[in-house]
Parts: structure tokens; C-alpha cells; sequence
């Protein structure tokens, strides 16, 4: 065993390790204790519980896909930057296979709304992200959007539909894309 202090850090790589290797409903106590060569009542001293460290890994996988290691600018034309995005957490979502459709069943029922509001979080980062370069594109003709039809509706339906088509394994998001072009862009 490892006597050396560890970090949560280091515990939550081994965590994302393991679920991108054996996916989440394999990750326990004994196993993350184990690869991180600590005994596994250090762990506890970081982790009260399963549940616990389920939560901590979900967020830490979460952050991984929505804040990936390849510069993504806003300053792209906002379908470009739409594919890059989806390109993206498309990496993510190879890397941990089954990770959108499995962190739910995962948790037990006291954690779960825990996890869904880290998704949640996510979700709005990314509509903030995606808000920002529907913003800094000059090309947008910003008159299509009205009360019934704001940026926001607009901003949730193309979140909406990456996801679906993550979910789905589509390989890319190019109707999306072409969608987003016929709407957002002033047709002469």
C-alpha cells in the first residue's frame, strides 16, 4: 500500500481511468482504493460512501468531456463551432462508451438528483458557451429570432439534437449544422 497522502486529484483519474476502461457501473471502493495503492479506509477519508465517490466521478467525467484538452473558440462561425463541439464530446463519449445513457441507473435514488444537477450544470455552461459564439458571429441575422422564437428556444434545440444525435452514435451532426446555416443567416 501506498503511505503516502494522496489528492482527490489523483483518486479522480484513477476514477475516470476506470470507467473508461470497464465503464461506470463497475467503479467500487476497493477497486479506486486498489489502483490508487492507498488502503481503502484513506479512500473513506476522502469519500464517505460509494454514492459519494459515483457523484464525484460523474462531475469529474462531465468536466473531462465538456472542457476538452483541443482549443475550441467561439469565435468560429457558430456552425462551425456547433460541429467542433459536437466533435468533441463525441471524443468524449468514445472515450467513456455508455456514459450518457449509464451514470443514472448508477447512483442510488438519494444521489441521483445530486448527479442529474451536475448534468444540469453542464448543460448550461455549454448553452452559455454556445449563446457566446451565436453572439460573437457578425454573420448571424439575429431578426429571426422573436417571443415566440428567442435565442434561447433556438439554443436549447440545437443542444437538444447534438445530444439526441450523441445518444444516437451518429457520426456527425451535418444536417444539424446545415439547419442551423438555413435559419441563423440572412438569405438573399
Amino acid at each position: 500500500m501506498n503511505t503516502t497522502v494522496t489528492s482527490k486529484e489523483i483518486i479522480m483519474n484513477v476514477c475516470r481511468q476506470i470507467v473508461s476502461e470497464k465503464g461506470l457501473a463497475s467503479l467500487n471502493m476497493r477497486m479506486v482504493a486498489k489502483e490508487c495503492h492507498i488502503a481503502l479506509g484513506t479512500l473513506y477519508n476522502y469519500y464517505s460512501d460509494k454514492n459519494e465517490l459515483l457523484v464525484a466521478t460523474i462531475e469529474s467525467v462531465w468536466k473531462d468531456i465538456f472542457h476538452p484538452k483541443t482549443d475550441c473558440r467561439e469565435t468560429l462561425p457558430f456552425p462551425d463551432y456547433i460541429a467542433h463541439i459536437f466533435d468533441c464530446v463525441q471524443a468524449g463519449a468514445v472515450q467513456y462508451s455508455n456514459f450518457f445513457t449509464a451514470h443514472s441507473v448508477s447512483i442510488a435514488n438519494a444521489k441521483k438528483d445530486e448527479a442529474k444537477d451536475i448534468m444540469e450544470r453542464y448543460f448550461e455552461h455549454m448553452k452559455k458557451r454556445m449563446t457566446a459564439a451565436l453572439h460573437s458571429d457578425a454573420a448571424v441575422d439575429f431578426t429571426v429570432f422573436s417571443e415566440m422564437f428567442t435565442e434561447s428556444d433556438f439554443i436549447d434545440f440545437v443542444l437538444h439534437h447534438m445530444l439526441l444525435l450523441l445518444m444516437e452514435k451518429k457520426e456527425n451532426c451535418t444536417i444539424l449544422v446545415e439547419l442551423i446555416r438555413r435559419v441563423i443567416y440572412r438569405h438573399l
